[in-house]
């Protein structure tokens, strides 16, 4: 085949199908599905993006309990030598 003709079907075919993708019409039923999952991902992420600080500032108290735990160990080894 000529290489005009591969590229005319191509465009052809590439146009024939945004056509019918764009025509189609959704139902009710579906259009009510997808916002409900939109809602839900936003929800989720905002739930997350709440979570965030809560989450950092326990590692923070975690990692200063270890840092005084680990001070008092090293005093008290200092005060038995």
């Amino acid at each position: 085949m000529n290489w005009r003709y591969r590229l005319f079907l191509l465009i052809l075919v590439s146009l024939a199908s945004i056509v019918l993708s764009c025509s189609k019409e959704k139902s009710p039923e579906k259009e009510a599905r997808g916002i409900e999952i939109s809602t839900q991902q936003a929800a989720e992420a905002i739930k997350e993006y709440g979570k965030r600080p809560i989450d950092k500032a326990k590692k923070t108290q975690s990692l200063g309990e270890n840092r005084t735990r680990g001070i008092d160990e090293a005093v008290e080894n200092m005060d038995k030598h």
